[in-house]
């Protein structure tokens, strides 16, 4: 009896792996102020346990030597829409989540990056957000990771699903400042090759 059970057990473990390797991107959507069809991409790892979202122009900057040098708030957004085709019989859950950015912000600005997740079959987003307060410089990088077992699957048996990533990137002046230094928040792969990745975890239905 142990011995078939450590078969089934070996079984699925290779089945699991095998699906997984066949999830493919069909498709990458974008809409929103802060990206376009040129300005972002996706990838899957070959064993369907890594997905990254690469963004080339995803800015938000205010103040004197930027784009915006009147606003004293400006917020961006980007809704990527990711088509992906589901092996039969398995289902996938994001396990873990990793965004980086770029913020200089000056003593007297303040801003956030805001990601929210949604996958077929998951009846309540998943919302995170980085708060950034200057005087401030450098790379952030935010990493969240599900409980064990906690992690929501998507729908079972539906080969063509969407995953639907929205970011929001907002910078502003602290109320009542006269400082008006440059102020910027980004996702930029220019600089250091900064993107969005996502951990799946893959599993037989349920």
């Amino acid at each position: 009896m142990l011995k078939q059970l450590l078969s089934v057990t070996a079984l699925l473990l290779v089945t699991s792996e095998l699906f997984a390797q066949s999830v493919v991107i069909r498709g990458v959507r974008l809409t929103g102020s802060g990206c376009d069809a040129a300005t972002a991409s996706a990838s899957v790892t070959s064993d369907g346990q890594l997905l990254s979202v690469l963004f080339d122009d995803y800015n938000a900057q205010i103040g004197i030597g930027s784009t915006n040098p009147q606003a004293s708030t400006l917020k961006k957004d980007c809704r990527v829409l990711i088509d992906v085709d589901v092996p039969f019989g398995m289902q996938y859950a994001i396990e873990r989540t990793e965004y980086r950015g770029f913020a200089a912000l000056p003593a007297s600005a303040y801003g956030y990056h805001r990601f929210t997740q949604v996958i077929p079959g998951q009846v309540v987003p998943s919302l995170r957000e980085a708060q950034l307060r200057g005087p401030v410089s450098g790379n952030y990088e935010v990493i969240v990771a599900q409980k064990p077992g906690r992690s929501p699957f998507s729908k079972c048996n539906s080969p063509q699903q969407t995953i639907e990533l929205l970011s929001e990137l907002s910078v502003a002046y602290l109320p009542g400042s006269r400082d008006r230094s440059m102020a910027m928040i980004n996702l930029d792969s220019i600089d250091t090759g900064i993107n969005s990745r996502f951990k799946l975890t893959w599993r037989p239905c349920r």
